[in-house]
């Protein structure tokens, strides 16, 4: 099989034909196009690994188009590895800031719903990742949906490992958070992590609305409102 681009942009598969095939291994003029599809194999192989640990919490109309998105990210990044050659580029070689922020969905930004500002931390040694989420007005940096009451910020935290194609996650929530104006609680989120790991961290966040009635919190299924975007990436010097 082959990976080509067509016209819109979009990128399809199609069968090779035995000609084709020859030509593309030995044929030099191929050579800058066999070395882009190295790079590019190793872009979709890393993206395919992101969605898979993130799945848990990731937003449902985020797949649509996740994938192609987050290969082109990951492309993008390989292209910044000043140590190796076209073909040879590692993605953890790159500038993997680029990877903040990014959105799960395409047409939802988080950090325009919400704009409450938190500090994370790693510790490798004990095993943990931490966000710290200060003390805030949610009526003032929280846009919410109608009839939402309350909301919650999850965190999931995902260690990967590019070469294995392995990964462990895990989540934690926040209290239910009262939408209106008396100001919210400090809070500290905290996910367990292998211990001296050495593999890169990856930091989403995401958010949840429910009304509350009589006691009983009802979830709102409204996907405008569902975003996810990861915050941080600590990869080890």
């Amino acid at each position: 099989m082959m990976i080509y681009r067509k016209k819109n942009g979009e990128y399809a598969v199609k069968k090779k034909s035995p000609a084709v095939v020859d030509r593309f291994a030995n044929d030099p003029n191929f050579e800058q196009v066999r070395l882009n599809a190295l790079d590019f194999a190793k872009a979709g192989k890393a993206s395919m690994l992101i969605k898979r640990a993130f799945h848990q919490m990731t937003p449902q109309r985020a797949n649509t188009d996740l994938f192609p998105r987050l290969t082109k990210l990951c492309k993008a990044i390989m292209k910044t590895d000043m140590l190796h050659e076209r073909g040879q580029r590692n993605l953890l070689d790159g500038d993997t800031n680029l990877f903040v922020p990014f959105d799960f969905t395409e047409d939802g930004r988080f950090s325009n719903n919400v704009q409450v500002s938190f500090t994370h931390s790693v510790n490798r040694v004990a095993g943990n990742a931490n966000i710290e989420l200060p003390e805030f007005i949610p009526t003032e940096l929280i846009i919410a949906p109608p009839k939402a009451t309350h909301c919650r910020l999850k965190m999931g935290v995902a260690v990967l490992n590019f070469e294995t194609v392995k990964h462990t996650f895990s989540f934690s929530d926040s209290a239910d958070i009262l939408l209106d104006a008396t100001p919210a609680a400090p809070q500290t989120l905290t996910v367990p992590i292998p211990a001296n790991s050495a593999d890169p961290v990856f930091i989403a966040l995401s958010i949840e609305f429910t009304e509350e009635e009589n006691g009983v919190f009802y979830p709102i299924n409204n996907g405008k409102f569902k975003l996810m975007q990861l915050v941080a990436v600590d990869v080890p010097v």
